[in-house]
């Protein structure tokens, strides 16, 4: 008899800590064994029999039609994977991450009033906070991990060193969605973009920071939550190769960042709305690392339109180590530096399109190429 036909829920029925085989939970369906168990807050899910103990069931997804909706409504229900062991991926519900997590309990990272997870390096040799800077993480470089650092990348780990003295760093980590939200809202967290506005807010009024001197930066996914979040708050901004379309993840890697079915509409629809709806008058100064080397580039020109384009200052980098999206960040981290700078200084960054690191490459007689 399946878990369907009342065997496994009404056992489990109030239950906090749960745990399921693969085709059960399949066959019962997510929602149903939710609203079997309101207080449920640890799911772990036996996949042994279909997959050797080393995939978890993230990997499983991306290969398999059936379990990718299981893993996509388990987001949806707030619920991220945290462990594998012995085939069993357990998940977490958002709400007990923070009870969970070791970076928590532990430290350094601390938890706020709607569970976000965040961390706050304040200024080097003891000085007081004079500025802020968000660093929104990127895509993990190992993007299915079991671990929740998935959703806490720590891009830029020295960024502290090459900024003005009285620099605090705020580090949010993206939950919502399978593999990270963009710090956006999700059919799971659907009051996301609001939550991170308000812990902004909330940090900077800590130490008495205008909002002048806050600047967000961030690389890929974290350049979309920096571009989006510095618009919707009114912050400088310093994005490299932000993501502002689903549709190259989506056709060219199979979805590999798990964002059809988790949104409540695709990133170009949701870029294009508020960049239209934003007063020109008001924008925050904004600085764009990208590269015509990068499948992201027309998407970012496209998405972004005119004429907020033109008020935009784009660096159109040309250095002949990037190949494609991945290589941006790294390759213009100078420019990063540089930019954040001037964005803390309040020196004034023209808009438009700036063409950069465009090196030309010659021979000498008897000379390699310099």
């Amino acid at each position: 008899m399946s878990i369907s036909q009342n065997v496994v829920v009404p056992a489990l029925a109030g239950r906090t800590d749960v745990k399921v085989s693969l085709s059960e939970l399949q066959s019962c369906g997510v929602s149903r064994l939710v609203a079997d168990n309101p207080m449920l807050r640890i799911l772990r899910v036996d996949h042994a029999s279909v997959a050797c103990d080393a995939r978890n069931l993230l990997d499983l997804a991306m290969k398999d039609k059936s379990v990718r909706s299981v893993v996509v409504e388990l987001a949806n229900h707030a619920f991220v994977a945290y462990m594998l062991k012995e085939g069993v991926t357990s998940f977490v519900h958002h709400s007990f991450i923070g009870k969970l997590w070791q970076r928590v309990k532990d430290g350094p990272c601390e938890v706020d009033r709607h569970d976000l997870v965040y961390s706050v390096d304040e200024p080097l040799a003891g000085l007081a906070t004079t500025r802020l800077v968000v660093v929104f993480s990127s895509m993990a470089g190992k993007i299915r991990t079991s671990s929740l650092m998935r959703h806490f990348e720590q891009n830029f780990a020295t960024i502290q060193k090459y900024l003005p003295a009285g620099t605090a760093v705020l580090r949010i980590a993206d939950f919502g969605g399978v593999v990270g939200g963009y710090y956006m809202n999700t059919l799971g967290l659907p009051e996301t973009e609001n939550h991170v506005q308000g812990l902004i807010a909330d940090v900077a009024g800590r130490f008495r920071v205008d909002s002048r001197d806050v600047v967000l930066y961030g690389a890929s996914k974290g350049g979309s939550a920096a571009l989006y979040h510095g618009l919707l708050g009114n912050y400088p901004v310093v994005a490299a190769d932000p993501i502002l379309a689903d549709e190259y993840y989506i056709r060219t890697f199979n979805d590999s960042h798990f964002t059809v079915g988790v949104f409540p509409e695709d990133k170009k629809t949701k870029f294009g709305r508020l960049a239209a709806s934003t007063d020109l008058d008001r924008l925050p100064p904004i600085a764009i690392l990208c590269s015509k080397r990068s499948p992201q580039y027309p998407y970012v020109m496209e998405t972004l339109g005119e004429p907020m384009r033109s008020h935009v200052a784009f660096f159109d980098s040309r250095h002949a180590g990037i190949k494609t999206h991945p290589d941006v960040s790294p390759k213009t981290l100078n420019l990063a530096v540089m930019l954040l700078n001037m964005q803390f200084y309040r020196l004034p960054i023209a808009g438009g399109m700036h063409v950069v690191d465009e090196v030309s490459y010659q021979e000498d007689s008897g000379s390699r190429a310099i």
